[in-house]
């Protein structure tokens, strides 16, 4: 049973995507307590950004690598696109979702007056299919037609 159940497309993804997302908030965590030590970051004379914007752009990184690469080798293995561009796609898709889902929770929260929490998980779940409809068919395309995705 629980092997079917790992052998759906969309189950390896999410859990790639909660692996992704502890990667993330650990070394968000460390970043901004202990490397930064919630001090601003001065990189230039006129450039200072705050020890939680540099915090989240180093954690965002690592959890983008570390679900490319879980997704790259335990998602969509049949990919026939070289590493280099489905890395530069999952790129472009992950900026493409964090718009999204920044646009999405700023509509629940200031149009239809949802609780913020609330709205995060809903947006999360909204656009987590919509990353791997997208991922599934443009980061990581196949030459074939596959099964697997919902259905063992």
């Amino acid at each position: 049973m629980i092997q079917k159940v790992f052998q759906l497309k969309i189950v390896r993804y999410g859990m790639a995507a909660a692996i992704a997302t502890a990667v993330d908030v650990t070394v968000y965590f460390i970043a901004f307590n202990y490397i930064f030590k919630k001090q601003d970051v001065h990189l230039l004379p006129i450039l200072v950004l705050g020890a939680p914007t540099v915090s989240l752009i180093l954690s965002y990184s690592c959890g983008l690598i570390t679900n490319f690469s879980i997704s790259k080798y335990f998602v969509f293995t049949e990919s026939d696109l070289r590493g280099h561009h489905q890395l530069m796609r999952y790129v472009m898709v992950a900026i493409l979702i964090l718009f999204l889902n920044y646009g999405f929770m700023s509509f629940l929260i200031k149009t239809l007056e949802w609780f913020p929490t609330i709205s995060r998980a809903v947006s999360a779940v909204t656009v987590g299919f919509l990353s791997f409809v997208i991922h599934k068919s443009f980061s990581f395309k196949t030459g074939n037609k596959e099964s697997g995705d919902f259905y063992p």
